[in-house]
């Protein structure tokens, strides 16, 4: 059938949301930070990320990597990709909501021209598996009460 990898990312929160604090690491320990209300809000948080910068961080790494995938895979040769992305974190009538992801990427390649890059990048925001699963996936809830 193919490749088929569960990942995973484990989240803490102790106190109040306006003063509480949080831990958040990956299962891969590559990530081992904490987060904050403040993080979310403000950009002077230092050394504290925030759930909307991590979506951002998994949709840049997923684009770059489908771009230069599909530039290797079109024959092209010496590939470099670089995407960005902001992810705009809005308080709406109905709560607080991701209201927008832009995504920019920049890339070379040896015989690309500007027309194969923009066609291929349009395909790998169509593909990526990240991009997909931002545009709508099943979420799966288990929930156990801690006693004690």
């Amino acid at each position: 059938m193919g490749i088929r990898v569960r990942r995973r990312a484990e989240a803490q929160w102790t106190g109040p949301v306006p003063t509480g604090k949080g831990h958040i690491r990956t299962g891969s320990r590559a990530l081992d930070s904490d987060y904050s209300l403040r993080s979310r809000e403000s950009d002077d948080a230092p050394l504290n990320t925030n759930p909307e910068e991590l979506i951002g961080a998994g949709i840049a790494g997923c684009f770059a990597m489908s771009v230069a995938n599909l530039l290797e895979e079109g024959g092209f040769a010496d590939v470099e990709v670089t995407a960005n992305a902001a992810v705009l974190l809005e308080q709406t009538d109905a709560g607080f909501r991701i209201t927008e992801i832009s995504l920019s990427v920049t890339g070379s390649a040896a015989a690309l021209a500007d027309d194969d890059f923009a066609r291929i990048a349009d395909r790998a925001k169509r593909t990526c598996p990240v991009s997909l699963a931002l545009a709508g996936t099943t979420v799966t809830l288990e929930s156990t009460k801690v006693v004690g």
